[in-house]
């Protein structure tokens, strides 16, 4: 009764302002198929044809010689985490789940990985965020702020949920046939489709917020920051100067925006949308701890950011 009140009175508000509504709705239908399907689409089909055909091994065997000795991560475990820190957010989450359903990894493989793995790709750090900052921020002290966290991260992970009991190992794995190109399109447009769903919300939200002007200004540079992070990065530059544009803007790429929150709810829930308890309470693939994670990876990077730039103006 109570969502029906809340979706009621939304409805009131997009009908008496058509026109925010309309261009919330083209910038995050832009932003979706400008910038997110050309990313993702290809990796999407090419990793579950890689998946299914047997070709992790190949690819992360390399990455998984450092990996396990520092954090015992399986190959599979090396698979999600690259997939997650290189292809964008929700890919690595996705990975992340579809491995724990399968049994490919342990359950506490899937809750330390569920921690990390799941950020916008590099290309988006460095093509849009960087550009957008003071010349003087460079990119190398981006680029720590955002994955030296990371490390820290996975640590601490790993310390509150890894168990050696046998018992918590998670499911035996069974091999999977063979997937078709066809079924791994239609696999890759179905989780675009979500996507580009909640990218038009929260760009609708994003333009009522904008428009909001009995907010005070702070506030609402903080809430547009925490929505969606393209606009909000882009909202948080221009507003903001120095020290305050890079932190803010190491934060919300961090945080990665409530769109991003309900993009990864969304693979990482049941196909038929409903709780699965024992994956709630065993694997730990909830979506309130992806978000406890998702604020201290943002704090740890705004930190770190603040440190650099405080050191080099003697402040």
């Amino acid at each position: 009764m109570k969502k029906s009140i809340l979706f009621g009175l939304m409805l009131v508000l997009m009908l008496t302002h058509p026109v925010w509504v309309t261009e919330g709705a083209r910038c995050g239908l832009l932003l979706w198929y400008r910038a997110v399907v050309p990313a993702l689409f290809p990796f999407l089909v090419l990793s579950t044809l890689i998946v299914a055909e047997g070709g992790i091994d190949l690819l992360v065997r390399p990455l998984w010689g450092l990996l396990h000795p520092l954090f015992s991560l399986s190959i599979e475990g090396c698979y999600v985490l690259a997939s997650g820190l290189l292809c964008g957010c929700p890919v690595g989450a996705k990975t992340c789940a579809d491995f724990f359903k399968e049994g490919r990894i342990p359950m506490w493989e899937a809750r330390v990985l569920l921690a990390i793995c799941n950020h916008p790709s590099p290309m988006f750090l460095a093509g849009y965020v960087c550009p957008l900052l003071p010349k003087e921020i460079g990119i190398r002290k981006v680029l720590i702020s955002v994955y030296l966290p990371v490390l820290i991260l996975m640590i601490a992970a790993k310390r509150i949920y890894f168990r050696k009991e046998t018992g918590l190992e998670g499911k035996t794995y069974t091999e999977i046939s063979s997937v078709s190109l066809d079924a791994s399109i239609l696999s890759a447009a179905e989780l675009l489709c979500k996507i580009g769903g909640y990218l038009i919300i929260f760009s609708i939200m994003i333009v009522f917020l904008e428009n909001t002007t009995y907010l005070p200004f702070s506030l609402r540079i903080f809430l547009i920051g925490a929505t969606e992070i393209t606009t909000g990065i882009h909202q948080i530059t221009r507003s903001c100067t120095g020290i305050s544009a890079a932190c803010g803007s190491v934060a919300a790429f961090c945080f990665g925006g409530l769109s991003g929150l309900f993009q990864t709810r969304s693979v990482i829930a049941p196909a038929n949308g409903k709780a699965m308890s024992w994956i709630e309470k065993n694997a730990g693939l909830s979506i309130r701890q992806y978000f406890f994670w998702k604020l201290i990876h943002a704090a740890l990077a705004a930190g770190l950011m603040y440190l650099f730039i405080a050191a080099e103006n003697g402040l």
